[in-house]
């Protein structure tokens, strides 16, 4: 069972995750500034960011029920840089449970009209599911699926015979966080996100 304040989650039985490392000559970016409620309808779209020391944390998007802010939908590229990663949804995703898998920080990004849900629809009417395609009723979901989920982009040694032009160019490795900051581009090109959001997204990713 998850158990959350207002941005990051209490377990005790968790080591906490290392700390981040020191930012030179900058400041560190806020997040968007959202209301504890919406308007009427509306569905409240967060961060989950899932602690991935020493690698690069993995991200998704949270689209929380109108119940319970704990029950909601996982949508994230889930998979690796070397085998590519897969778009996948988690439909009535409960954190209540003992097996879910519990984010390290909630970061809420904005609150997105209704009419962008179908609440029944994507949450599979109550029963838990992995899904890999939107339900046709849900714009948010649609709009995030136009971004197709990263290839793999680490190359084992067998494949790394890398040609004389090529050599000494640095391999951009396309990731969760890559599929978060690329989809949230693609939600505010459809007028779903505020153009805030996907700058706040550009300035943390790893």
């Amino acid at each position: 069972m998850c158990s959350f304040n207002s941005q990051k989650s209490d377990q005790t039985d968790v080591p906490p995750p290392p700390p981040p490392p020191p930012l030179i000559g900058k400041t560190a970016p806020k997040p968007p500034n959202v209301a504890s409620e919406g308007p009427a309808g509306s569905y409240l779209v967060e961060l989950l960011i899932f602690n991935g020391w020493p690698f690069k944390d993995h991200w998704a998007y949270w689209v929380r029920s109108h119940s319970d802010p704990n029950i909601g939908v996982q949508l994230h590229a889930t998979g690796d840089v070397r085998n590519g990663f897969e778009f996948q949804i988690k439909r009535y995703y409960d954190f209540h449970d003992e097996n879910s898998e519990c984010p390290s920080t909630r970061i809420p990004l904005q609150w997105i009209d209704g009419k962008y849900f179908d609440e029944r629809a994507m949450m599979n009417n109550g029963v838990f599911k992995l899904d890999i395609v939107p339900v046709c009723v849900c714009g948010f979901e649609a709009c995030a699926y136009k971004v197709k989920a990263p290839e793999k982009s680490l190359n084992t040694v067998t494949e790394a015979t890398i040609s004389e032009g090529q050599r000494g160019q640095k391999v951009n490795q396309r990731n969760c966080q890559t599929w978060i900051v690329e989809s949230a581009d693609q939600l505010v090109r459809d007028g779903i996100f505020r153009q805030q959001v996907a700058m706040y997204l550009h300035a943390i990713e790893q």
